[in-house]
């Protein structure tokens, strides 16, 4: 799966070059913020014990979801 992800990934910035230019408008120094976001959002939940049943309370108040970021970070 992982190949074909890269193939699929290649294919898109060789038939669309314009893409890559768009990506990278999100990066700082080398910092891509897409992945980053992606990535505290997958990490999160297994080390913060979530109850996934309250998950969308949380996102639905976004006063509730700053201050448990606020709280926790």
């Amino acid at each position: 799966m992982d190949i074909l992800s890269h193939v699929y990934r290649r294919a898109l910035g060789y038939l669309f070059p314009g893409v890559v230019g768009f990506w990278n408008q999100f990066q700082v120094d080398t910092t891509n913020i897409p992945i980053a976001i992606g990535l505290i959002l997958m990490m999160y939940p297994p080390l913060a014990k979530v109850r996934y049943e309250k998950l969308g309370f949380v996102f639905r108040d976004f006063r509730v979801l700053a201050l448990s970021l606020c709280k926790t970070g």
